[in-house]
């Protein structure tokens, strides 16, 4: 068998490796995401009907996977395809700017390294997120940027640009890769002002593109307040002072590097190439990249949520499979053919550490894949099986199911109900539309632009009066200690119980939740 041959098996086991992951349920951020884009395919705006603190692309991405196949499977397939379309673009770049087998390794290495089924509930959280979405983008840029013998034409560059925008709408701290697209240029000595110009103007047509949707929409205000106000609260939270942001920007990939495979042989790749820098200054593309990632990976806040650090696979991929293929350059030269004698133990070496660093990732993933190709032939109830998806806080797999079901059979199609909490998979399982447009409750809890009309407890109040729900869900255990819990907070505020107890009275719900229905529609 030939060794494209073998690659190619190689790369169909691993995506095969992640196919059972069609079965599992979608996490609490991504039912926020598919709740908004429900409302978009309705008729309806982020923000102005549906409150999200992300930039506006995710709810568009996510309305058109609802579109397409309005179920739970979407959000894995999506995942799935955007794994294969890394890989397929590491291997492109690898080639590009080492050989060939540099960019297999990295593609084999990202596939394997990047499922999700390593991380805790399976990986649900971690599938379908703003940056799975941008590492494909920022990967595709920087193809378009490098490829070529004699540079890239002006379409690519404009190209790369428009890919560049898409990550920025995805996320604006995504900005920060077009910066290193512009330092991988100038690596290749590519670097013009006809290259910057057009790479500008690729990057304002997905943002202008949008910025004209809201403006139509009469709603660029509440998208500014959401996506920039609220995310630089929401950043703030997390850090006491100055120099606290480049205290854990030098912490963080250490960190990672203790508890990760992928960012310790993607960190290790990075020394070896910043070594061989003095003879080819290409070989920093790969470690401006990540350099790139971690910046990004700052600014959203220090939580270390494990979705802020997807956007940095494709990068440690990229840079383990250079620095790899480098390390063996250097072992051929001084060795010859002992080269392959010597590699053999430092590999072992090198794959017994990345085995064992974190808490036993290799069996976890196999045993959630074996968990999900039993449920899918029907070995586990979808009750069971939904029970393992459950995070003990913010969200619960069984619990938003549970809930769903409930609002769907105690109110009409025509009713607006209303879950005040994390579990906005209620709403898209029980096809129904939230009742105000913060759907989701922290923005009220946290206080934000409290005392402006239409925010903060009035703002919900004014929203609850109006569409008057069939039933209200106050979430029991969600946010606290970070902020007070769902229920806690609702009872505590005097004219939100007020208002609740003159018009609602106490229903028997699913657990986890205190369930209050209208009074006109109560037996």
């Amino acid at each position: 068998m030939s060794s494209r041959a073998v690659l190619l098996c190689a790369v169909a086991l691993l995506l095969l490796l992640r196919l059972p992951s069609l079965v599992q349920p979608m996490g609490a951020d991504q039912s926020l995401y598919a709740y908004v884009g429900d409302r978009v395919l309705d008729g309806g705006l982020p923000y102005r009907d549906a409150w999200d603190q992300k930039p506006p692309a995710i709810h568009f991405l996510y309305a058109g996977l609802r579109a397409v196949w309005p179920g739970d499977a979407a959000v894995a397939a999506a995942d799935l395809v955007a794994a294969g379309l890394v890989a397929l673009l590491l291997a492109r770049l690898g080639a590009t700017l080492g050989p060939a087998a540099a960019g297999h390794a990295a593609a084999l290495l990202f596939l394997l390294l990047s499922n999700p089924a390593l991380t805790r509930l399976g990986g649900i959280r971690l599938r379908s997120q703003c940056e799975t979405f941008i590492a494909v983008a920022v990967a595709g840029a920087l193809l378009l940027l490098l490829r070529g013998r004699k540079g890239p034409s002006a379409a690519a560059v404009v190209s790369a640009g428009v890919l560049f925008g898409l990550a920025f709408t995805l996320k604006y701290n995504a900005a920060v890769f077009a910066v290193a697209g512009l330092g991988a240029a100038w690596l290749m000595h590519r670097l013009t002002v006809g290259l910057v110009l057009r790479l500008a103007a690729g990057f304002l047509v997905p943002v202008v593109g949008l910025l004209a949707v809201f403006a139509i929409g009469g709603s660029l205000r509440p998208l500014f307040d959401a996506t920039i106000l609220y995310n630089l609260q929401y950043s703030a939270e997390t850090y006491a002072g100055a120099t606290n942001p480049a205290a854990y920007l030098l912490a963080f990939p250490i960190e990672r590097a203790r508890a990760d495979a992928q960012w310790l042989l993607g960190g290790a790749g990075c020394l070896v190439l910043l070594a061989g820098a003095f003879s080819q200054r290409s070989r920093l593309i790969p470690v401006i990249w990540v350099a790139a990632a971690c910046v990004s990976i700052a600014i959203n806040g220090s939580r270390s949520l494990p979705q802020y650090f997807i956007q940095a696979q494709p990068a440690l991929a990229l840079a383990a499979g250079l620095g790899g293929a480098l390390v063996w350059t250097w072992l051929s030269g001084s060795l010859g053919r002992r080269a392959r004698i010597a590699a053999v133990p430092l590999a072992a070496l090198v794959a017994i550490g990345a085995w064992r660093v974190g808490d036993d990732p290799f069996p976890k993933l196999f045993e959630q894949t074996a968990f999900d190709v039993r449920h899918a032939l029907g070995r586990i109830s979808r009750s069971d099986y939904l029970a393992r998806y459950d995070d003990d806080r913010k969200y619960s797999a069984l619990g938003a199911t549970t809930l769903g079901e409930y609002l769907k059979a105690n109110s009409g199609t025509s009713d607006r109900v209303y879950v005040f909490g994390f579990t906005c998979a209620a709403y898209v399982y029980g096809e129904r539309a939230s009742a105000s447009r913060f759907f989701w409750s922290r923005p009220v809890i946290a206080g934000f632009n409290e005392g402006r009309t239409g925010y903060g407890v009035e703002g919900l109040l004014s929203d609850l009066t109006l569409n008057r729900p069939a039933v209200v869900a106050l979430q029991q255990k969600d946010w606290a200690p970070d902020v007070a819990d769902s229920a806690a907070f609702f009872m505590a505020s005097p004219r939100l119980s007020g208002w609740l107890r003159a018009y609602y009275v106490r229903g028997q719900g699913p657990d986890g939740f205190d369930v209050w229905l209208r009074r006109s529609a109560t037996p």
